[in-house]
């Protein structure tokens, strides 16, 4: 089964200078659950991580991310939501995906609202939404 999981971006953020892949750089909660899952062997086999960055737009998780500090707000969501949404459109094109899991706030979802892949994956019934608290979230990722 072929899967897409699409999550945000870190505030916390491996301090190593020069550029990491995004998967690295990003140390929140969220990426220490998938990490773990991989070190632990029980990451679930063919799933894409699609990040969704403040700065960057949407990447993949290898792509080279340097050291900054920019958070979104409503303002910068508007600015990214054309390209972002154009970009999730052709990664859903290209990759016909079984199963999409997204792990983002409401600020971030608003940068994909214009993905009209996405609005069919939804009428498919194969997107689904991390829900609750935190912990919540992250059991759910981790799925």
């Amino acid at each position: 089964m072929k899967r897409l999981l699409l999550i945000s971006c870190s505030g916390a953020k491996n301090k190593s200078t020069g550029t990491l892949p995004a998967i690295e750089r990003y140390s929140g909660g969220v990426y220490q659950g998938i990490k773990k899952a991989r070190r632990e062997g029980s990451w679930p086999d063919e799933t894409d991580i699609v990040i969704l960055s403040a700065k960057y737009g949407l990447i993949f998780e290898n792509t080279p991310v340097e050291l900054y500090d920019q958070k979104t707000n409503q303002v910068r969501a508007k600015e990214l939501q054309q390209k972002v949404s154009e970009a999730l459109d052709a990664i859903l094109k290209e990759s016909r995906y079984d199963q999409i899991f997204i792990n983002m706030g409401k600020v971030y979802m608003q940068s994909i609202t214009l993905s009209l892949e996405l609005q069919q994956a939804y009428q498919q019934g194969i997107v689904q939404e991390a829900f609750g608290g935190i912990g919540t979230k992250l059991s759910q990722t981790k799925k």
